[in-house]
């Protein structure tokens, strides 16, 4: 999923704020930048990254669901492996090499989602002429069943919306 090149010329947003200074020096020193969204209201908070489309052509992530300071461990694991290895991460595919014993998939964030999820990371690409991809690191239940397979624990449903299309087939990828 690495793209040959990024459309367009990227251009850094100007600031608005001391904050964003410091975040957008952060993706410019580290690469990326994960920021957590906390919930309320009966919403899930969620935490995604900033910068790996811009650095390394691989779509932005975001988790779901997680404590930030567990969601923020899951990132930087996933963003060691993209750096490290130039390995992209698949949609639909299962990967257990981001924490151990844990098995997680990668689902493309559908376009609807990205003005409530991904505010900061629209800002950030608002120079390009197309929108940036995304993956949602969908996780499993306790007993390792994932929300689309028969058997999930549905008290996790409002932890964990899908912010994209799920596997064609319900007992794995596609």
């Amino acid at each position: 999923m690495f793209l040959d090149e990024m459309p367009g010329k990227f251009r850094y947003p100007q600031p608005e704020d001391a904050e964003d200074k410091v975040l957008l020096a952060d993706i410019q020193r580290k690469g990326w930048h994960h920021f957590a969204v906390s919930g309320g209201d009966g919403q899930p908070g969620y935490t995604f990254s900033v910068g790996h489309f811009l650095n390394l052509n691989h779509p932005e992530l975001i988790v779901v669901g997680l404590k930030d300071s567990l969601a923020s461990k899951l990132l930087d694991s996933a963003a060691v492996r993209i750096r490290g290895l130039k390995k992209p991460y698949q949609p639909y595919r299962l990967y257990n090499d981001i924490a151990d014993g844990l098995e997680v998939m990668f689902l493309p964030v559908a376009f609807p989602h990205y003005k409530e999820y991904l505010g900061f990371a629209n800002w950030f690409y608002q120079s390009l002429p197309a929108p940036y991809p995304a993956l949602q690191m969908v996780w499993p239940d306790p007993k390792g069943v994932f929300p689309w397979q028969p058997g999930y624990d549905t008290r996790f449903h409002r932890a964990q919306p899908l912010l994209g299309k799920a596997p064609a087939s319900p007992l794995g990828p596609r």
